[in-house]
């Protein structure tokens, strides 16, 4: 059995980002222990490639919320979505080189950690929920790139109201809605033709003839 690559740089990328953050503020030591169990997430698929798009899906994710933390303690919290976000990539069913989704996740944890560092307010940590189910979403999808596109759209433009206006945390719930349908980015196919349709019934076994 070998141990790759990008298993080991993930790993330090998650170490790499929480033990600058717990330096600034002792009391986030239990950031430790979600750091440690997306640890072993990783560990447990060591031996096989993580690829390019999960490792920096996963550094993405550390990164945004070691910038929570840093910001205050009181963010702390923000790693156990860290590491269900963490698991939600290991074991997806995204591929090795599919970056536009790795960097959709990325970024909608980067827009996390830069609104709750400017707008300083611990209560508006709430918004790494909807990080979370945005990473489920863009890893366990087909679309290679399409999903992450749309994710760095919304939560791009959900981050800078929120920055630009000071709350309008709400929005991060229709980020994750809009970024999950890929909406504008490939998840909406125009009609091929056009049909008059105002004369069909519907069939008597129960089936809608087309």
């Amino acid at each position: 059995m070998t141990i790759k690559a990008t298993a080991v740089l993930s790993i330090v990328a998650i170490w790499a980002a929480i033990i600058p953050a717990v330096v600034i503020h002792h009391s986030a030591w239990w950031a430790f222990i979600f750091a440690g169990l997306a640890t072993g997430a990783v560990g447990l698929s060591a031996s096989r490639r993580l690829g390019l798009s999960r490792l920096l899906a996963i550094a993405g994710t550390w990164a945004g919320t070691a910038m929570a933390i840093a910001q205050t303690p009181s963010n702390t919290w923000v790693s156990v979505f860290a590491f269900l976000s963490t698991g939600a990539v290991v074991y997806s069913i995204m591929r090795r080189d599919a970056l536009g989704a790795g960097l959709g996740i990325a970024v909608t944890w980067l827009v996390v950690g830069t609104v709750l560092v400017v707008n300083k307010e611990p209560d508006a940590a709430w918004i790494s929920v909807f990080a979370f189910l945005t990473a489920c979403s863009v890893a366990n999808n087909h679309r290679r790139h399409a999903r992450g596109l749309s994710a760095i759209v919304w939560w791009c433009v959900a981050g800078g109201i929120m920055v630009a206006t000071g709350g309008w945390y709400w929005l991060s719930v229709f980020a994750f809605l809009l970024g999950s349908a890929s909406l504008g980015l490939g998840g909406f196919s125009f009609p091929r033709r056009f049909e008059w349709d105002f004369f069909e019934r519907d069939r008597d076994d129960g089936q809608f003839v087309r």
